[in-house]
């Protein structure tokens, strides 16, 4: 029996799949589902996890695949070899499938690496898809992500402090397309001040990288806020927004803002 390499992405990217050695996850529930006596294929293959595939998309292909009568024909080894995806709570989001990257490893007092890790679920994949390449804004979000999952697993002073991120700049620069293939993450920490506890300042580097070539770099500074602290300051920001916007609106109209103002009370 002889080894065939078979790339398994998300259904949103199935336009990627024409013409490769590689199917999408339906595509493999399909080919898993049919009776031995069906499968006339000598090839065993060997199937690569790509991007777009969830957590829980994965557990349940591999359910699938244990009972499939054709599991022989199929090697998932490389599926119980995937890295952890980072904590919810480090990348600040509220569900599991909306982090982008794995947990952080250290490679030197500044750098860290990431894996890239899509799941088709996420809030950044319900439009603007070619099914070919991966668009630009999950990129950002990934590094974004890698920079706070750093911070919050790496950089921040243990004493318990929660804190909120607000972006101060951020520099983007594109270099090839990005595909539904495995991808690195690469960032570095460019300048760390955590001599404040109540605010933390950083400027971080990330590279996105596939096939050993880098496909997108950014460049963000950030700043890391006490949450209580930066919860009161939000408050003021959009009391003062308000009452500016009201303003407008209402010399726009040709009123006082005194009446304005009494009539949302």
């Amino acid at each position: 029996m002889n080894d065939r390499i078979l790339l398994v992405v998300g259904d949103k990217f199935a336009s990627y799949v024409a013409h490769k050695e590689a199917v999408t996850v339906s595509e493999l529930l399909g080919l898993l589902s049919l009776p031995k006596s069906f499968d006339c294929s000598s090839d065993r293959k060997v199937l690569v996890p790509g991007q777009g595939i969830g957590d829980e998309n994965r557990q349940a292909l591999l359910r699938t695949a244990a009972n499939s009568a054709n599991l022989h024909q199929y090697d998932f080894s490389l599926w119980h070899k995937l890295p952890d995806r980072a904590a919810a709570v480090h990348a600040h989001k509220a569900h599991s499938r909306n982090v982008l990257v794995s947990v952080p490893r250290q490679i030197s007092s500044d750098e860290f690496e990431l894996d890239l890790m899509i799941d088709e679920g996420c809030e950044l994949m319900t439009d603007h898809m070619s099914g070919q390449h991966m668009q630009g804004m999950v990129l950002m979000e990934a590094a974004r992500q890698a920079m706070i999952v750093v911070t919050e697993s790496h950089l921040v002073p243990g004493k318990g402090v929660e804190y909120s991120y607000v972006s101060d700049s951020l520099t983007v620069s594109y270099s090839n397309y990005a595909f539904p293939v495995s991808a690195l993450i690469r960032t570095t920490i460019d300048e760390c001040d955590i001599t404040n506890p109540s605010t933390l300042r950083f400027l971080a580097t990330t590279t996105v990288e596939q096939c050993g070539q880098p496909v997108a770099s950014f460049t963000m500074g950030y700043t890391a806020i006490e949450k209580s602290r930066s919860f009161k300051q939000e408050r003021i920001q959009s009391v003062r927004a308000h009452r500016q916007f009201l303003a407008g609106i209402a010399s726009e109209m040709g009123r006082p803002q005194a009446l304005v103002g009494r009539e949302i009370r």
